[in-house]
């Protein structure tokens, strides 16, 4: 069975509990910096995979954008090992993720050099402004 995502995300926090459920908190698509480079101080990257029951996988985790800009992370060898319903959970902590520029960044996951899932993260200049639609407590 070829393996594929049924969740991808980039979180502020996340932690896979002792019965194996992942827990997520925080999910985000987009990032403002103040000065490039700049970025994220701390992060997590999720997943989960399913794939054939308990099955060795080698996968990487790589950061690439569409401008050619260099990636905020090397390359990441992720190895896991599915359960006997073919899933596994992916938590990675990202720690000092530094962009030099603005710009779409897709943090993907590969087999080899196949495809497995991704999630797109979009960097912009820039400071947060209060969103109008909320309440304020």
């Amino acid at each position: 069975m070829k393996l594929k995502t049924e969740i991808v995300a980039l979180c502020d926090y996340a932690n896979i509990s002792r019965e194996g459920k992942i827990n997520i908190n925080g999910v985000f698509d987009e990032v403002r910096v103040q000065n490039f480079p700049g970025g994220i101080a701390r992060a997590f990257f999720v997943a989960v995979v399913r794939g054939t029951t308990n099955q060795s996988y080698n996968l990487t985790l790589k950061v690439e954008s569409e401008k050619n800009t260099p990636s905020p992370l090397k390359p990441l060898p992720i190895n896991i090992q599915t359960s006997f319903s073919g899933k596994s959970n992916i938590l990675v902590e990202l720690a000092n993720i530094v962009f030099q520029n603005p710009g779409d960044y897709q943090f993907t996951i590969y087999e080899n050099q196949e495809l497995v899932g991704s999630t797109m993260l979009k960097v912009l200049h820039g400071s947060y402004e209060k969103r109008k639609d909320t309440k304020p407590n």
